[in-house]
């Protein structure tokens, strides 16, 4: 309980930005009185009876559905091409330049042709979330295996161990917390990437929603949605932090960092 109590003061005060945040927000839409920016009091009025309905909780079921898959695909995609590239020279120097190439295109630019390829259901959603989750991870997972040490490389090497034993057993353990650190960042684009995906074509999800309340003009609900994914994305990143604690405990132990 000690070592937590310094934690309260700065809890208390990122509570208080986000008050000061609401106030400001509260004043200036009254004052200005902007058709397109409602009082945040009116959103929170409009959140109470939206958020709790079957048919948006429906909508965050579905998008969160669509990037888990698109998460998982794109991330274990990144750690295998990742450990590939980091521990071969040869494959470094195959595949990079591609995946520069590919890493420099906006994601956004990406969905036109995930539409003519996979239509507008859920395949082009989860291959664009894919897309975009794939480099963030792909990039930390070649940096943490290059970052291991040459005298373990030379000791798997004695050992005569095979390239799927050697990446088991010392290059994944080795650049795990810079996958993780990869991980959180992709999680986040993965968010803004089911919202975006969403935003094109027929069905449900968060981004249909948005999209849906805005061709209404109905602004509130538009702000409502955002508000909710804004939420949504820090809940996500604590409970990130919160297992990423216990995944790497091994790790803050070692370098002395005490865990949460």
């Amino acid at each position: 309980m000690r070592g937590r109590a310094p934690r309260l003061p700065a809890v208390l005060l990122g509570g208080l930005v986000f008050v000061v945040a609401l106030a400001i927000w509260e004043v200036w839409a009254r004052t200005e009185s902007f058709y397109f920016l409602p009082p945040a009091s009116e959103v929170v009025r409009r959140a109470w009876d939206v958020w709790p309905s079957a048919d948006f909780l429906n909508s965050v079921g579905a998008s969160l559905k669509r990037l888990a898959v698109g998460f998982a695909i794109g991330t274990a995609a990144a750690v295998a091409v990742g450990l590939a590239m980091g521990s071969s020279p040869r494959v470094r120097s195959t595949l990079g330049p591609t995946a520069e190439f590919l890493r420099a295109l906006p994601v956004i630019g990406v969905v036109p042709i995930a539409i003519v390829v996979l239509g507008v259901g859920d395949a082009m959603r989860i291959g664009v979330i894919a897309f975009g989750v794939f480099f963030p991870v792909l990039v930390a997972t070649v940096e943490g295996v290059r970052a291991v040490a040459p005298e373990i490389r030379d000791s798997a090497a004695l050992f005569r161990l095979s390239w799927v034993e050697r990446s088991a057993r010392v290059y994944l353990p080795a650049a795990l917390p810079t996958i993780v650190a990869g991980l959180r960042t992709a999680l986040s684009i993965g968010l803004v990437l089911v919202v975006i995906s969403e935003l094109n074509g027929e069905g449900d999800g968060l981004g249909v929603y948005i999209e849906t309340q805005r061709a209404l003009f109905n602004i509130p609900e538009v702000y409502v949605g955002i508000v909710f994914l804004g939420l949504l994305g820090y809940v996500m990143n604590r409970l990130f932090l919160v297992l990423e604690r216990h995944v790497l405990a091994w790790h803050y132990g070692a370098v002395g960092e005490p865990g949460h």
